[in-house]
């Protein structure tokens, strides 16, 4: 067993609390039992709550390596974490909350994980073998609704299967000289977004219903986990890019119809005809400006990579057009909306099918690597 060291622990774990008294001698003891076998240190980030928490977490560091930071004028869990990882002196940082819905006991796996070289490990719900206890199936699904955005917006979530997850490792360096700014509760995909992990290990685990106390998830904290992912999608580029692509779609419609009147006033060309060579063209400059613009970042050289993405590229716009002329109809015949109504309906629609299906799969960039 190794012994303690106070001025240089491997592992900061942060706890962050609001009106945790119930819960946070418990979960010191519980933590420290499944750390005896290292070097750590218990963080414990109290937004001044009035329940005297923080007093309590400050009496427990004479039995367990206990530091306690109290907070008097700002709030939120996230930019509480985000204090802890100021003070932190591990290089392996770690988040757990105080309501026990994580158990303690988990923590040397996620160290062994970290330890087999894992950038970041997570305690996933949603791996297989992980499982939530106690939940309704409308609290799953809303739980699940809520990832696929993140899972959809950010890159660097895409394949993780709990990026919501409250309960993880990572090591110090990938936010080392980087500025975090989290809104909310969901810190984890700051540190996925900015630290750019080269490696994400999920660890299936059983997500427990808090024991004691009162949850903190409010309406407002969900509000802020939209804004979060707002401005993380804007530093990720997804959202620039989204708004490249959309200028470049402008472009094309501008394009089609310049052309059509060109085909029918200029060349005679039967009005229903002079439609199918003006769309065409309009698919091949979006392609062009999609290639050395929109999508620059993620070329591939060679003659051959280029035109297979315009086969892709193609293929999309089809689809996207069926897509735009389906929820046309659905919306103007079978839900009676009216017909301006319907074709931006229709259109934005396939706008969001044309950039998903381009990013995911016409300039597909590989994923980090996951263990």
């Amino acid at each position: 067993m190794k012994s303690y060291n106070a001025s240089k622990p491997e592992l900061s774990l942060i706890v962050p609390t609001y009106n945790e008294s119930e819960n946070i001698g418990t979960l010191a003891e519980r933590v420290h039992k499944s750390l005896s076998g290292y070097n750590y240190e218990l963080i414990v980030v109290d937004d001044n709550s009035p329940d005297g928490t923080a007093e309590l977490a400050k009496s427990l560091s004479s039995k367990y390596p206990v530091r306690v930071i109290v907070r008097t004028d700002e709030r939120g869990l996230a930019s509480a974490v985000v204090a802890g990882f100021k003070q932190a002196k591990g290089e392996i940082l770690g988040v757990i909350d105080a309501d026990l819905q994580h158990p303690p006991e988990f923590i040397p796996h996620l160290m062994k994980g970290v330890e087999q070289g894992a950038d970041v490990a997570i305690a996933s719900r949603y791996v297989n073998g992980g499982a939530i206890e106690g939940w309704t199936l409308k609290r799953k699904i809303i739980s699940i609704g809520a990832k696929l955005p993140a899972n959809v917006l950010l890159a660097s979530a895409r394949k993780i299967k709990d990026p919501l997850s409250g309960f993880f490792l990572f090591r110090k360096h990938l936010i080392e000289g980087t500025e975090l700014s989290p809104i909310g509760y969901k810190i984890l995909l700051e540190v996925l977004v900015k630290g750019k992990p080269s490696r994400v290990v999920e660890i299936p685990y059983t997500f427990k219903e808090r024991e004691r106390g009162k949850s903190n998830l409010t309406a407002k904290e969900q509000i802020n986990y939209l804004k979060h992912l707002y401005r993380l999608s804007w530093y990720d580029g997804r959202i620039k890019r989204f708004l490249k692509f959309c200028v470049v779609g402008a472009s094309g419609f501008g394009v089609n119809v310049g052309l059509l009147a060109l085909f029918v006033e200029v060349a005679g060309m039967h009005k229903v005809w002079a439609q199918v060579p003006s769309y065409q063209i309009s698919i091949l400059t979006n392609f062009l400006f999609n290639e050395f613009w929109t999508f620059r970042d993620r070329r591939t050289p060679g003659s051959k990579s280029f035109l297979m993405r315009g086969v892709k590229f193609y293929l999309v716009s089809e689809i996207g057009w069926g897509i735009n002329l389906g929820v046309y109809y659905l919306a103007l015949d079978v839900a009676g909306i009216y017909y301006i109504v319907s074709q931006i309906i229709a259109i934005a629609v396939a706008t969001l099918w044309n950039f998903f299906s381009n990013v995911l799969w016409t300039w597909r960039v590989k994923p980090a690597k996951e263990g």
